[in-house]
């Protein structure tokens, strides 16, 4: 069974939620419970903030809301697991099925979270061997082992492909399987779904159509878009190509119609097409002035790749292939799969450790489509470290400019750093439904770290590892 997902904490957990009083979450969760079974999804919406009902309608809420509650029945018990960011976590019991239950407050008391998932059990780590080609010889190999292990025996892990630049040596690793059972080890060459690291795909596709004049930052997005959708504004001030690039358009995180229309919760944006977005931005309402706060946007990134569309007159897919990939020999960074990428594919898993369908896109593919491989992804982070066509290197270092501050991160066009560091790591994380990955550099210390995973586990702890072993000596 598939089940409806709705998220309204749109940047993450950590980022937005209060320190709960465990007490209220309690509360809420109690009401949200006698609503639900009450058939009362008004209800819920009302305990909602201003943030959530930004985002969809009491009508649309209410669509999904009942496709919940046909999928998972009444709802029996619900039992608090966690609270984690203002988070708090509960084993949902419904008459079908066994879930996850997420909800949060915002400052003002109202509900800032509400989401469901499939039910991860707590369940321990991994007792045997795991595969790897680590040759455990050198200081650094049994130093990355130590990193990766704790990693990989996790229960719900599949495969891991490491790679670490220093100055011009390359080392590689891979753990694991590329589909459970098979006994295949991914290597530099096995291709995973990146998703969000597409958008530096998006940022330097941008920078270079700045380069060649055919767009300026500063540019309404109006001047790209068809002449039926109303000016995109806030107060006078309007959506520019700057603030999709750089996540403060005021748009939200997800248009409010794609998982009211998603057809297959699995793949969910894989019918998103142009006339859906556009229709999404025919009734769409900022939360605030363009340019001024931080909100991680798939929306904006997405809307910016179809802009990018409209001015070359080519697909996202050509253009990445024109512009970057052939430039830097990445044979096989890719959208669509051929037969001999297929037969690359490492097979994604979800959060339980079941197959995850791979994600499709449409009109958001800036926001996440792309493929690709360690094999691919270090030379794409070479030119970054200013390594590479000399037109190109110079398109990507404009990337790296600081255009907008978040507290203590700094956004370039696509790329995240340490607004307080004056050598920063540049990174970007990726996640899909059944893929985490993670791509860093740092120009000062020319080095450079790819993580590419087949399953949902979140990697930080890989991330601060392995950043530390590729700043040491060189072994």
């Amino acid at each position: 069974m598939k089940y409806v997902l709705y998220l309204f904490c749109l940047i993450g957990f950590s980022a937005l939620a209060q320190t709960p009083e465990t007490v209220s979450l309690d509360s809420l969760t109690d009401l949200s419970k006698r609503y639900f079974n009450n058939q009362q999804p008004d209800s819920v919406y009302a305990l909602m903030g201003n943030e959530a009902h930004t985002r969809l309608s009491v009508a649309q809420f209410a669509q999904v809301y009942q496709r919940l509650s046909a999928q998972l029945g009444r709802w029996q018990s619900a039992e608090r697991r966690s609270v984690q960011g203002g988070v708090a976590r509960y084993k949902a019991t419904f008459e079908k099925a066994l879930i996850d239950f997420y909800i949060s407050r915002d400052k003002t008391g109202r509900i800032h979270t509400f989401l469901f998932k499939p039910y991860e059990a707590d369940i321990a780590d991994k007792t045997s061997a795991v595969l790897t080609s680590n040759p455990l010889k050198t200081a650094l190999d049994k130093q990355i082992d130590a990193v990766a292990q704790a990693y990989i025996k996790k229960a719900t892990t599949v495969g891991l492909s490491i790679g670490i630049l220093r100055n011009d040596s390359l080392f590689t690793y891979g753990y694991g399987e590329t589909v459970k059972g098979n006994g295949q080890l991914p290597d530099v060459n096995t291709l995973f779904e990146i998703g969000s690291i597409s958008k530096t795909f998006t940022a330097t596709l941008l920078a270079d159509a700045v380069q060649r004049r055919l767009v300026k930052l500063d540019d309404p997005v109006n001047m790209y878009l068809p002449d039926s959708i109303p000016k995109l504004q806030k107060d006078g001030i309007a959506v520019t190509i700057k603030t999709l690039a750089n996540h403060t358009s005021g748009l939200p995180r997800l248009p409010a119609n794609l998982l009211v229309t998603a057809t297959d919760m699995a793949n969910p944006y894989k019918h998103y097409d142009r006339k859906l977005l556009y229709t999404y931005l025919k009734t769409a309402t900022l939360t605030r002035q363009p340019g001024q706060e931080y909100e991680y946007s798939n929306l904006a990134v997405g809307l910016l790749g179809t802009i990018l569309e409209t001015v070359h007159k080519k697909p996202y897919e050509e253009l990445v292939k024109e512009r970057i990939a052939r430039p830097l020999g990445m044979a096989h960074t890719v959208i669509t799969l051929n037969e001999s990428d297929k037969k690359r594919f490492a097979q994604g898993y979800d959060g339980k450790g079941n197959p995850a369908s791979p994600w499709e896109f449409q009109s958001l593919v800036g926001a996440g489509g792309i493929r690709s491989s360690v094999a691919d992804l270090i030379p794409y982070l070479k030119a970054e470290l200013g390594k590479g066509p000399k037109k190109l290197v110079e398109v990507m270092k404009t990337t790296q400019q600081t255009t907008f501050v978040n507290g203590k991160t700094a956004l370039g066009l696509g790329w995240h750093s340490q607004s307080d560091n004056p050598n920063p790591w540049f990174w970007h994380q990726g996640g899909t439904g059944g893929f985490v990955t993670y791509v860093g550099f740092n120009p000062s210390r020319q080095t450079a770290v790819v993580l590419l995973t087949n399953s949902q586990n979140p990697i930080e702890e890989l991330i601060g590892g392995f950043q530390k072993l590729a700043e040491g000596p060189t072994p």
